[in-house]
């Protein structure tokens, strides 16, 4: 049953969320598309494994993120996320 699945941290997710982005994708501020909580996405709940995860709010348990690997491609869905913010390096 679902209730006695214990979810990972968001920091689980960040190997495999690194196909899509070329920063530290933990250090990504999230703001979930249903309650406007804002965080970083490794203190959003992992679900799932192998092929399929799904990142929920911690606030709200809304889906924030989808991705489903098929073995030709990755799919990503941010749907249920609001934004996604990332600090840039001043230089």
């Amino acid at each position: 049953m679902i209730e006695d699945i214990v979810p990972l941290d968001g920091n689980a997710a960040a190997g495999r969320l690194g196909q899509f982005f070329t920063f530290d994708v933990t250090l990504a501020t999230i703001t979930c598309g249903d309650c406007a909580f804002e965080g970083p996405l490794a203190e959003l709940r992992l679900y799932g494994r192998d092929a399929a995860i799904v990142l929920r709010c911690r606030h709200c348990d809304a889906v924030n993120i989808r991705m489903l690997e098929t073995g030709r491609s990755a799919n990503l869905d941010l749907s249920g996320t609001a934004r996604i913010r990332i600090q840039i390096a001043s230089g």
